[in-house]
């Protein structure tokens, strides 16, 4: 299931000006009908299904968007969130890189597929391609440089990110997962600090810190982060991280 991150500025956004979705899902049917050419009809409507969770019904209203407006990145996009909640993870990045091509400027296409890397399998080189040329086309963006960052593994481009975003506490995480593979344990441990402090209930933070802090024999330090990689966990309701 998708974060609830990745719905932002889609479903979730558009249920906060629609408190009674089963009117306006009415209301942008009707509008469809009567005016079928609307293209924000469908994506209205198409939003708001995702913001309910029918996901199906979503992926019904959205493929016929994307088959009578083909040039539409709003279509395309949440068409992309749609099939990722579906689990169809080809047809999800399929849809992002397609956002991509069609409205290049813009990052939601560019974050969402730095959220969906361990799905793109064949299409890995395309996707970093899409990175490369967004960064190119958008220098000052840090979501374009963590994404390009994150995908091949590049400092370089994580302290670009972070240089224009230091808030951005999934740059140090991945920043700090690097620095960890190459032995640099003092500055990964600041980076999972800092990225467990920018984002408190994140518990991934916490349980890098445990393994990194024990190995320097912090053992108080590494029993705390540990007890609060747990409680963080069994917040979330979800399996916590296998150790790599």
């Amino acid at each position: 299931m998708l974060k609830a991150a990745f719905l932002v500025g889609l479903g979730f956004a558009f249920a906060q000006t629609r408190p009674d979705p089963a009117n306006a899902s009415a209301r942008l049917q009707a509008a469809i009908q009567a005016n079928p050419e609307i293209e924000s009809n469908y994506t209205e409507l198409g939003n708001l299904l995702l913001s309910v969770h029918d996901f199906p019904n979503a992926i019904i209203v959205l493929e016929h968007a994307r088959q009578k407006f083909p040039r539409s990145p709003q279509a395309s996009l949440s068409l992309g969130v749609a099939y990722y909640a579906m689990r169809r993870f080809p047809d999800a990045i399929g849809q992002f890189l397609d956002t991509s091509k069609l409205a290049p400027d813009i990052e939601q296409p560019v974050e969402f597929l730095s959220r969906s890397l361990e799905h793109t399998g064949a299409r890995q080189d395309e996707v970093i391609a899409c990175f490369q040329r967004f960064v190119k086309n958008q220098p000052n963006s840090a979501v374009g440089h963590y994404a390009l960052g994150k995908a091949k593994g590049d400092v370089a481009e994580l302290r670009r990110a972070l240089a224009l975003a230091p808030g951005l506490a999934d740059a140090h995480l991945e920043l700090g997962q690097l620095l960890e593979k190459t032995a640099k344990v003092s500055e990964a441990i600041r980076e999972y600090e800092r990225a467990a402090s920018l984002s408190p209930k994140d518990p991934v933070p916490h349980y890098r810190l445990s393994r990194l802090y024990a190995r320097q024999g912090k053992t108080a330090l590494a029993e705390a982060a540990r007890q609060r990689h747990q409680k963080l966990s069994a917040q979330e309701n979800r399996p916590q991280e296998n150790p790599r």
